[in-house]
C-alpha cells in the first residue's frame, strides 16, 4: 500500500481524503501549510501528494518542483477549488501527475490514486536494481530479487523467509538500497540476542535517571532508525510480551522512551526476516496472530542453495577470488572432481557454509594454484566423497563435465583457461557488486587505473561511473 501526503489549508477537504485513502489500506498523511508539507515530505519518503494551490504561505503549483526533487520523487496530484486552465497547463508542465477540482467524488479520487499509482510502479520498475553481493543468475534467485526491486519501490512491510546462511540479511540490504530512504540510516535489530529483561530499553532507549544504571540517555534503536530502515533479524525470538509492544510501535510509529513523559514519533522503514515457519508458530501460541498479518504485507522466500545449483559456480569463483586477494594469493581454481563433490552436497549450511568452506580451502592449499579434494578437512572430505558418489549411482551428480573432458589436454592449457574463467568471473562480479564505481574498485582489487582499464578492455567489459544520486551507497556483501 502506499504512503500519501495530503497539503491542503482545509480541515474538511484533509478529514475527507484521508478517509478515503485509508479505507483503501493506504497511509494518509496531512499538512495545513506548504512549509509544514515540505518539511513532512523531506523527512519522511512518500508516493504521491495531494497538493492544493492557493495555501496560506504560498503558491502550491510553484512548490511543484520542489517536491519532485525529494528523495521519493512523488507524483503530485494537483487539487484546487477553483479551475483554472492556465493552471491546469502550467501544473502539468511542471510535472504534475493530474489537477482535479474539489468537486470531484469518491470514484474520481480513487481513479487518480490508481492510475498514479500504477504509472509510479511502472516507471519505478524501469529503474536498475542494486543487487549488492546477492551472487547468482539461477531462475530461483531471479524471481526473489524481482519481488525485492518491486517491494522497494513502495512502503510496505516484508517478511523475509529463509534458511539459516542463505543470505536474508543481504535481501534486507538490497531492499534498503533500492529503497525511498536508501540515504537513511540501516539500522539491525538481532532479536536472538535481545533479552524480555531489557527489549524495551534497547528498543525505545532511556532518559537519565530512569534507573539505576542509566548515567546518560540513550537513543533506542528504533529512534536510531528515523528516516531509513529498521531490520529485525530472525523476529521469531521475540518473546510475546514484546512482540505486544513492538506490534503498538508498527501501527502508530509513537513510543515513549524510558522515563520520559511524552511520545516520540519515528518513521522508518520496516523489514524483519525469520528462518522459521512463522505461521505454524502462530497456530502454536509462539507467535501473535496480529503481529504476522501485520509484518508480511509482502513475503519473500529465499530457496535453499540446494534448489539453486546452477549458481554454484559464480558463489565459488566470488569466495576464490575474495580470499585470495585477502591472503594476498594468486587466483586459484578447484579440480574437476572437489568441484563435482561440491554440485552433489546438499549444502545444509547454504551460502554462509560455502563461503566458509572455500576460505578454509584457500588457506590450505598455501601458494598451490589448483585446489585438490585432499585440502578439505578430512570430516567434510569424507561427507563430500560419500555424496558425490551416491550421486553418481542415482544420477543426482553433478553438473560439471566429467573426467573423461579433460582427456588429452595440456595442463599449461587447461590451467590458463581455467584462469581466464575466473578472472573474468571476478572482475564481472566487482564492476556489477560496485555499479561501475572505478575509485571503489581501484580500492578492493588493488590494482592501477592502468590495469584496471587494460584487464576491462580484455574482458569486454565496460565501467560506467554511478549517478550523482548514487555516489552514497556503498556496496553490500555475500
Amino acid at each position: 500500500m502506499a504512503r500519501i501526503l495530503i497539503v491542503d489549508d482545509d480541515e474538511i477537504t484533509r478529514a475527507m481524503l484521508s478517509t478515503i485513502l485509508n479505507g483503501e489500506g493506504h497511509t494518509a498523511l496531512t499538512e495545513p501549510t506548504l512549509t509544514a508539507g515540505l518539511k513532512r515530505a523531506r523527512s519522511t519518503p512518500c508516493d504521491v501528494l495531494y497538493l492544493d494551490v492557493a495555501l496560506p504561505d504560498g503558491n502550491g503549483l510553484e512548490a511543484v518542483p520542489t517536491f519532485l526533487d525529494m528523495p521519493s520523487n512523488p507524483e503530485v496530484i494537483i487539487i484546487t477549488s477553483s479551475g483554472d486552465p492556465n493552471g491546469a497547463e502550467k501544473a502539468i508542465r511542471n510535472g504534475a501527475w493530474d489537477y482535479i477540482e474539489k468537486s470531484y467524488t469518491r470514484q474520481d479520487i480513487l481513479l487518480s490514486i490508481r492510475q498514479a499509482l500504477a504509472y509510479r510502479a511502472k516507471k519505478l520498475d524501469a529503474l536498475p536494481v542494486k543487487r549488492g553481493r546477492i551472487i547468482g543468475s539461477s531462475p530461483q534467485l531471479e524471481k526473489c530479487i524481482q519481488e525485492m526491486s518491486q517491494a522497494a519501490r513502495s512502503n510496505v512491510s516484508v517478511l523475509v523467509y529463509g534458511e539459516t546462511g542463505v543470505g536474508k540479511d543481504l535481501f534486507a540490504h538490497a531492499l534498503h538500497e533500492n529503497s525511498a530512504v536508501s540515504k537513511g540510516p540501516f539500522i539491525i535489530v538481532d532479536c536472538a540476542s535481545l533479552h524480555p529483561s531489557i527489549a524495551s530499553r534497547e528498543l525505545f532507549g532511556h532518559k537519565k535517571g530512569s534507573f539505576t544504571s542509566a548515567i546518560t540517555t540513550n537513543q533506542g534503536l528504533i529512534q536510531q532508525a528515523h528516516g531509513g530502515t529498521l531490520f529485525l533479524d530472525e523476529i521469531s525470538e521475540l518473546d510475546l510480551e514484546t512482540q505486544k509492544i513492538f506490534l503498538r510501535v508498527l501501527e502508530s510509529h509513537r513510543f515513549r522512551p524510558l522515563g520520559e513523559y511524552n511520545e516520540v514519533f519515528c518513521d522508518f522503514r520496516f523489514i524483519c526476516a525469520s528462518n522459521r515457519d512463522l505461521e505454524a508458530m502462530v497456530a502454536q501460541g509462539t507467535f501473535r496472530q496480529d503481529l504476522f498479518f501485520r509484518i508480511r504485507e509482502v513475503t519473500i522466500r529465499i530457496p535453499p542453495l540446494r534448489e539453486r545449483k546452477t549458481d554454484l559456480s559464480q558463489l565459488i569463483d566470488h569466495f576464490l577470488a575474495a580470499a585470495c586477494q585477502e591472503n594476498d594469493l594468486p587466483l586459484k581454481l578447484l579440480s574437476p572432481d572437489l568441484m563435482r563433490m561440491f554440485c552433489s552436497y546438499a549444502w545444509p549450511g547454504n551460502v554462509r557454509e560455502l563461503s566458509h568452506v572455500v576460505r578454509a580451502l584457500v588457506s590450505a592449499s598455501s601458494t598451490e594454484e589448483v585446489i585438490m579434494p585432499w585440502h578439505l578437512p578430512v570430516e567434510l572430505r569424507a561427507v563430500l566423497i560419500r555424496n558425490s558418489l551416491k550421486g553418481t549411482r542415482e544420477g543426482t551428480g553433478a553438473s560439471h563435465p566429467p573426467a573423461q573432458a579433460f582427456d588429452g589436454r595440456e595442463w599449461k592449457h587447461y590451467r590458463k583457461e581455467s584462469l581466464e574463467t575466473i578472472e573474468k568471473s571476478y572482475f564481472r562480479s566487482l564492476v556489477q557488486s560496485h555499479e561501475g564505481d572505478i575509485a571503489s574498485i581501484l580500492a578492493v582489487s588493488g590494482l592501477s587505473q592502468a590495469q584496471l582499464y587494460r584487464l576491462i578492455k580484455k574482458h569486454g567489459l565496460s565501467l560506467r561511473p554511478r549517478s550523482a544520486a548514487s555516489q552514497d551507497h556503498r556496496p553490500l556483501a555475500i
